[in-house]
């Protein structure tokens, strides 16, 4: 697993397209809907740009700034939340773990950002505007990362209904070597402590590689390092399985997918 000479994840990300940009880097799964998408690694970082963008140009976020994303809570492995986090990461954002957030004032911090999932919807993202966010994005989650089928409220921005329309590359300087980009566990993490707990984390095969694992999403920061950080410091990919699932279907995934462990 690569991590000397990794200056951030972008860093790490984008030399992961250079090298094998057209691989599966995250495949998708939700059984109980039947739900399957894949991504290559260019796909991803396309998404990621476009998020990066709408995060700068849009929510007006910038280095050094606090992102909190119950979305990471209730939907840890799915590939939008992960494209959440590599695009705040890209622009030097500090995601705090969601489950540590509770109140307006949680921790001192009131956040700049709040990424919140559809459960809310219906009543207006009443939990999420609670957190005294400068501004809310909501995600349905939408299988191919489509909007609401209605308007969100005042001051919630629609993501899936705003995302498509935005640059496919992110211009913008990168951030900082050292900017602090996880909150969680009572400490706070650069990406060269994110890099080290994704090697210590998962043991690399006998080649050095990732290979391509299967991922069962737990709580958000584990499942940031298993289904995203060390598959691409390792040039590997992840199978997510989200969601209920019994142990035939599990394994049926597992062997059409071609897992390696």
């Amino acid at each position: 697993m690569r991590t000397a000479g990794s200056l951030s994840f972008d860093h790490s990300l984008r030399d992961r397209v250079r090298r094998h940009g057209g691989d599966p880097l995250v495949t998708y799964y939700a059984p109980s809907t039947g739900v399957r998408v894949e991504l290559s690694a260019r796909t991803f970082v396309n998404w990621v740009d476009k998020t990066a963008n709408l995060a700068v140009d849009e929510l007006d976020l910038a280095e050094g700034d606090v992102a909190v994303l119950p979305l990471a809570a209730t939907h840890a492995g799915h590939w939008i939340t992960l494209v959440w986090v590599a695009a705040l990461w890209q622009i030097g954002v500090l995601v705090r773990d969601p489950d540590e957030m509770r109140g307006p004032d949680a921790g001192g911090v009131r956040p700049d950002l709040v990424v919140t999932g559809p459960e809310e919807y219906a009543d207006d993202f009443a939990a999420a505007r609670a957190l005294g966010a400068r501004a809310t994005a909501a995600c349905s989650l939408h299988p191919l990362g489509l909007g609401f089928p209605g308007p969100t409220g005042a001051g919630v921005l629609d993501y899936g209904a705003e995302v498509l329309s935005q640059p496919d590359v992110y211009v913008q300087a990168p951030a900082s070597p050292g900017v602090p980009l996880w909150q969680g566990g009572g400490s706070v993490r650069d990406w060269a402590a994110i890099a080290r707990d994704a090697a210590a984390l998962t043991a690399v095969r006998p080649d050095g590689t990732y290979g391509r694992r299967l991922v069962r999403p737990t709580e958000a920061y584990a499942t940031v390092l298993a289904g995203l950080v060390a598959p691409v410091l390792g040039d590997g990919s992840v199978v997510i399985i989200d969601g209920p699932a019994d142990e035939a279907a599990v394994a049926q995934i597992a062997a059409a997918e071609r897992t390696t462990d």
